[in-house]
């Protein structure tokens, strides 16, 4: 594994720990509160690529920790993303920053004579919701911006051009998912 994916899943594994342990005192005995959250997203220049799995942890009412896998056309996207959720019970405003991993190149980087074996991200999803039933079904969609944090060329559909690292870009995502 390339050492900056296994830096990045080292990070995520220990934001998982962590908030394992992390209880709220808001929480009763008597409450049963969803914590964890598994969902499907499809976005374009998102944290997950243009599809992928997401994994979240909610150690407090107001507090998300997103893990990510999915791909898209700079590769396999490895995603770590705090986020905050502020609102009602049933639909919350959300907003995150995180950092995502494009691994192995894609379709994107594939013509090229030596493409990057990966490409760090910045993300940011500046305006989010998330609504939830009490079932725990959810839905959530996201707007944002995001950035590579390395030079990259792409070719797709015979046009290329070269991305620059600190070049930003505009991404989104929607996704579905259930609390457990």
């Amino acid at each position: 594994m390339p050492k900056p994916a296994a830096s990045l899943l080292a990070m995520v594994m220990a934001l998982a720990g962590m908030g394992a342990r992390t209880s709220s005192a808001a929480d009763s005995a008597s409450e049963t509160v969803a914590r964890h959250r598994m969902g499907l997203d499809v976005g374009v220049a998102s944290a997950v690529g243009s599809v992928g799995a997401s994994y979240q942890f909610a150690p407090r009412q107001w507090l998300r920790l997103e893990a990510g896998l999915g791909w898209g056309p700079t590769g396999t996207q490895l995603s770590a993303m705090p986020k905050v959720a502020f609102g009602g019970r049933s639909c919350r405003f959300m907003a995150g920053l995180g950092m995502s991993l494009a691994i192995g190149g894609g379709e994107a980087t594939a013509n090229q004579s030596s493409p990057p074996a990966s490409i760090p991200w910045l993300n940011l999803d500046a305006a989010g919701i998330e609504c939830r039933t009490s079932a725990g079904f959810s839905f959530q969609g996201a707007l944002g911006l995001t950035m590579p944090l390395a030079d990259f060329r792409y070719e797709f559909a015979e046009i290329g051009d070269t991305v620059h690292a600190g070049d930003l870009l505009p991404q989104g995502r929607l996704g579905v998912g259930w609390w457990f």
